[in-house]
């Protein structure tokens, strides 16, 4: 077998794959040894025709045939021995028998980029000191007493903060987004940001016994996605109004929250929580800030038919969560997103390799004693749930991961500037 290699733009390659006369004659004769074995000719019994018969009949088939199979046979070992990594089989534009009996094809296909070094010297990150001031803790503590509150009907007009108790009637669905037409006793919170806007806007001021129509339009984001992007209206009738009775912050607060004995401790214990949120989320923003600059020195090709299938991927997400989807300004917005990821993907676990980063099972089985604490089960139910739903090894990729995002920042210079406001 004779293969040349032509290199095309970018990542893609074109093979040229030569079989010799020999080894396609042996093909060709072992086909039409099974087809008579197999085939009944009429006025001959299964498996006796003759073999000229045979050849005369099913001869173009069983060419066509075997060039299907030679071409299957041969490029994983055409590919292996010009050493192409492939990215994607591609197509074959051209084969045919030549005329001393052998069998050439051309296929053009996709590579992956050789990476033969990951550049990551000169990084650095940037920080805000972490500074939790009084009201930082006020506001959370306010978050904290209405979870405690408790609700008290009231004989007055509705106000922010209040809940609205109503029974819903549908008067507008184009998009046939709800298959009820009437809902009993909702409970709308009108102190929460989760609650639409038009509910928020429109409520205060009715009081129990009151009617008004009110039209929602549900941000496309919405939560649920049932109703993203709905347009609804709905004649809302007013049953009773109650007020949200937060509790005293004191002792007793704090012990009755399970956090804290006492008042001040449960102040420091929030202002130490909202310490560690915002560590948390720097170091988020550390490893964002890595990927970033990773990608920026190292700007190797992405192969476009991973790029592709990123975008399906992303497009189809879309598409089941919203009705109506432009796929190619959906391509066109995630494209450099695709391309980032794609190649961050591919660097780190070069990196992993040239740094000798590695997961050991100790670091598996961590992972895996967290979801089986998680979800209540042991560690060997754990397993065998992930080892159904084939995460393992996304367990172990994405912990290769976080790694090499360790070693990184760990190398990168810090710098700490003051809070921003």
């Amino acid at each position: 077998m004779k293969v040349e290699v032509r290199e095309l733009e970018g990542l893609m390659r074109e093979i040229s794959v030569e079989i010799p006369a020999e080894t396609v004659a042996d093909e060709i004769e072992k086909k039409f040894t099974e087809l008579r074995r197999d085939t009944t000719v009429k006025g001959f019994r299964k498996g006796k025709a003759p073999m000229a018969r045979i050849k005369a009949e099913f001869g173009d088939d069983v060419k066509a045939d075997v060039a299907t199979e030679l071409v299957k046979a041969t490029y994983p070992d055409a590919t292996r021995r010009e050493n192409l990594r492939v990215a994607s089989f591609g197509n074959v534009i051209d084969a045919d028998y030549s005329d001393d009996g052998g069998f050439q094809y051309t296929a053009q296909l996709e590579v992956m980029p050789v990476i033969e070094s990951v550049s990551y010297g000169g990084l650095e990150v940037t920080v805000e000191e972490v500074e939790v001031g009084d009201d930082e803790v006020d506001e959370f503590v306010e978050l904290l007493r209405k979870r405690f509150s408790v609700p008290r009907p009231v004989d007055r007009e509705a106000r922010d903060g209040d809940v609205v108790v109503a029974d819903l009637k549908k008067l507008l669905d184009p998009g046939l987004v709800l298959k009820e037409d009437k809902f009993k006793d909702q409970q709308i919170d009108l102190g929460n940001l989760q609650t639409v806007r038009e509910f928020r806007e429109q409520l205060p001021g009715l009081k129990a016994g009151d009617d008004k129509e009110v039209e929602v339009n549900y941000p496309d984001d919405y939560s649920d996605p049932t109703y993203a992007g709905a347009q609804l209206k709905y004649r809302v009738s007013v049953t009773e109004i109650r007020e949200q009775v937060l509790p005293e912050f004191n002792d007793a607060f704090a012990r009755q929250t399970g956090q804290a004995e006492t008042a001040l401790e449960l102040r420091m214990n929030i202002r130490e929580e909202i310490r560690e949120r915002v560590k948390a989320g720097q170091k988020k923003d550390k490893r964002r800030q890595i990927i970033e600059q990773i990608c920026r020195q190292n700007e190797i090709s992405v192969p476009e038919s991973f790029l592709d299938n990123y975008l399906a991927n992303v497009t189809d997400e879309f598409k089941k969560r919203y009705k109506d989807v432009d796929e190619a300004d959906i391509r066109k917005n995630y494209r450099d997103v695709g391309i980032r990821t794609i190649r961050w993907n591919m660097l780190y676990h070069k990196l992993s390799e040239l740094e000798n980063i590695e997961v050991l099972p100790s670091d598996t089985e961590d992972r895996i004693n967290m979801f089986a604490k998680n979800y209540q089960l042991s560690f060997e139910q754990a397993r065998e749930v992930l080892a159904r739903s084939g995460t393992v090894a996304d367990i172990k990729d994405s912990i290769l991961e976080e790694k090499v995002l360790d070693f990184l920042v760990t190398s990168a210079k810090l710098v700490t500037i003051g809070k921003q406001d």
